[in-house]
């Protein structure tokens, strides 16, 4: 199958499981699951690699939660089955990054696709939130307060 039949493939796929996709000027599938939007990156040099992302879900807004956001999800990433958390300039993202040879099997994986893709983002998120809890747990530099 060329590029356009995987993608026409794709997206009837996910028109059957309920989700809206649509494409953007890049060719690439995007839809909506949970409240969030997702896409599927089409490379016409590579049509058996399947990239489904879930972009800029963690906003950075420091130094500090920059390296908790590393920890994170370098924890997310070793927890989860097939999804990638990784840290960009000023964001998180998550993607399932897997060969898929046969595109007519996208229907077999696509739902527990998006369920990974979720789940690392939950381990993300916990993590980010213990990561929180100790910095505020720790005394300041003057001690802790008396009152």
């Amino acid at each position: 199958m060329n590029e356009e039949q995987i993608q026409a493939l794709y997206v009837a796929t996910l028109a059957e499981e309920g989700y809206r996709p649509k494409l953007d000027e890049d060719g690439d599938i995007l839809f909506k699951a949970e409240g969030r939007t997702l896409y599927i990156r089409m490379y016409p040099e590579d049509t058996e690699y399947l990239q489904l992302v879930l972009p800029n879900f963690w906003k950075i807004e420091s130094e500090e939660e920059r390296e908790n956001a590393h920890i994170a999800a370098n924890h997310a990433t070793r927890l989860t089955k097939v999804a990638k958390v990784f840290v960009t300039k000023a964001n998180t993202c998550a993607s399932i990054e897997m060969f898929l040879p046969e595109p007519s099997l996208f229907a077999k994986i696509l739902n527990r696709s998006v369920a990974a893709l979720r789940n690392g983002v939950e381990h993300f998120a916990e993590k980010m939130q213990d990561l929180e809890s100790e910095a505020e747990d720790e005394p300041s530099e003057f001690g802790e307060s008396e009152d």
